[in-house]
């Protein structure tokens, strides 16, 4: 008998279903299943009624669920205290998505840094699937990434856009006369554009899919992929498709080609969010860590639209 199995039965008796209790968990169906024979196994009495289209407590599991939730409420309480005393070994964990990087993370936890030098700030860059895997596990305590309504990680967490910067297009390089004038473009007028994307590992793919999802266009993709954010600039120099980017993401050379999206005549943008684990983390660091990332939303480190030089006046790409 453990934890996770005294878990399984609680997820499944709120869900009532495998499928729904699985997910909830972050494991597979199978996993959540095995784990709650062996413990009944063990027990050597059934603890669910089980058929094709439902499940239910035996009057045994009836019985024995207040035993659970009491033990795996203890176990909450002690781990929290455990976290409150323990002071001198504190620390956050923190997922990073490789569009966010080390600089802004930096940025957007510096305060909360300076007045809690005592708690250890430890970065995770990585695949952001995987990352959402990790936060759902709780072994992250905070993930800090783009994300689109589709995209964020199911079960009790606190979400908070941080920080926003501006998303622009980079015409082919072979493509230089007709967008030699241009300052910014609406979403739509280059909806016939092939572009260069990188893997979905960073969340840029999904939340641009998701721009032209929105206006009902078609998002066509060149048929290969960079590895990078450097690889889609030097692909679209060569001519090879046009590349959609953050402002943080271009080198100085491609910013002097790049064009302000737009929709309706308004700048789109990029948002970053802070995803947090409220029983992760000490319920008063939590709150101090979660006032600081709140006020960034107000005051937010990226780049902003005014340092787009040229933007007032609106040209359209000549069809």
């Amino acid at each position: 008998m453990n934890l996770q199995q005294l878990r399984y039965v609680r997820a499944l008796c709120e869900e009532g279903s495998f499928v729904a209790a699985a997910g909830r968990c972050a494991v597979t169906q199978p996993t959540l299943s095995n784990g709650i024979a062996q413990l009944e196994a063990e027990i050597g009495r059934r603890i669910f009624h089980r058929t094709t289209r439902s499940v239910s407590l035996t009057h045994f599991g009836l019985q024995l669920l207040p035993g659970i939730l009491e033990t795996l409420d203890a176990f909450d309480r002690l781990r929290d205290t455990a976290r409150r005393l323990d002071k001198s070994n504190a620390s956050i964990h923190v997922g990073l998505s490789p569009l966010v990087g080390i600089k802004l993370a930096e940025t957007l936890l510096d305060e909360f840094r300076a007045t809690h030098s005592d708690v250890d700030v430890i970065y995770r860059e990585g695949n952001l699937e995987v990352l959402c895997d990790d936060f759902k596990r709780e072994q992250l305590d905070l993930l800090i990434a783009p994300f689109d309504r589709r995209s964020i990680p199911p079960g009790d967490h606190m979400l908070q856009s941080v920080c926003r910067e501006p998303l622009l297009f980079l015409p082919r390089g072979d493509d230089t006369i007709t967008w030699a004038s241009v300052t910014q473009v609406e979403l739509k007028e280059i909806a016939t554009e092939h572009f260069v994307l990188v893997p979905n590992a960073c969340g840029l793919a999904q939340v641009t899919k998701a721009l032209f999802d929105e206006q009902g266009l078609h998002l066509q993709r060149y048929p290969g992929e960079a590895s990078s954010y450097a690889a889609i600039q030097e692909w679209t120099q060569l001519g090879l498709g046009a590349g959609i980017l953050p402002f943080s993401k271009l080198s100085s050379e491609s910013r002097k080609r790049a064009i302000t999206i737009t929709r309706d005549s308004v700048p789109l943008t990029i948002t970053y969010f802070a995803l947090g684990k409220p029983n992760t983390v000490p319920p008063p660091l939590l709150d101090d860590l979660w006032t600081i990332l709140a006020a960034m939303e107000n005051q937010p480190p990226c780049p902003q639209l005014s340092e787009l030089p040229g933007r007032q006046t609106i040209h359209s790409r000549d069809n």
